[in-house]
């Protein structure tokens, strides 16, 4: 598909019938949809040229969404967190690897003991102990641009679905277009710990041109598959009913 209009035309086309997933997988979804709309990647263009991100989900999902990805600042909190609440590697003892779910409106214990959570200040989002010790974060500005960068304009597809694993199926009979990110309610999801931080820490491995230094394997902002559309101010639904975009 070429563009936005195709690809609604396309989604008119297919929605109200069960179709075969093509993977076993909780990416069965995206990637059945993305084959029947002929595009390779879950993002298009749009009109003006904008990218737009295709989002695909089941109805009764439970799953998290990842937002975006973006590291902490300054550099050595993710060396500062690894020292002070990593822990042993599976694969190497010597190593140590720091992989927890963060929120703001609660503290993460970690090995058994309240450890992390997210402090919402006006002008930024910071990691903290119980101690109230600062380990780095993200202002607001650099936020709005990684969620804007990303989720620009989303075209949210939602699916009934039957069976499991090998006999899933999907039947996508509904679809919205986000646009108008609210960084208010964004900071506020945050706050009510809607939306999770997942810290995924750890070592680069031996043999890697950054052998032993921190690494940072993604960490994720992430909102459940239902509340994605809440962090967008404008909600077209353009399926099953039409709308202007």
């Amino acid at each position: 598909m070429k563009g936005f209009n195709e690809l609604v035309d396309r989604l008119n086309e297919i929605s109200n019938q069960w179709i075969h997933s093509n993977r076993t997988h909780d990416t069965g979804i995206g990637k059945t949809l993305e084959d029947l709309l002929g595009i390779q990647e879950n993002n298009f263009p749009g009109p003006n040229g904008e990218k737009v991100e295709l989002k695909s989900i089941r109805k009764d999902s439970s799953s998290m969404i990842t937002l975006f990805t973006k590291s902490p600042k300054p550099g050595e909190s993710i060396k500062n967190l690894l020292d002070d609440y990593g822990y042993q590697s599976v694969n190497d003892p010597t190593k140590k690897n720091l992989h927890v779910d963060l929120y703001g409106n609660r503290t993460t214990e970690i090995k058994g003991i309240p450890s992390l959570k997210l402090a919402v200040t006006p002008d930024r989002i910071d990691i903290v102990n119980i101690h109230g010790k600062i380990y780095g974060g993200w202002d607001y500005e650099t936020l709005k641009k990684s969620f804007e960068l990303k989720m620009y304009r989303v075209l949210l597809v939602k699916a009934d679905k039957r069976g499991s694993k090998m006999n899933e199926e999907f039947n996508y009979n509904e679809a919205w277009v986000l646009m108008g990110f609210s960084f208010e309610r964004f900071i506020t999801l945050i706050s009510n710990g809607i939306v999770k931080v997942e810290l995924r820490l750890g070592i680069y491995p031996k043999g890697s041109k950054n052998e032993g230094k921190p690494h940072d394997h993604g960490t994720a902002f992430r909102v459940l598959e239902g509340n994605i559309q809440d962090c967008f101010a404008y909600r077209d639904r353009i399926i099953p009913k039409m709308g202007k975009l």
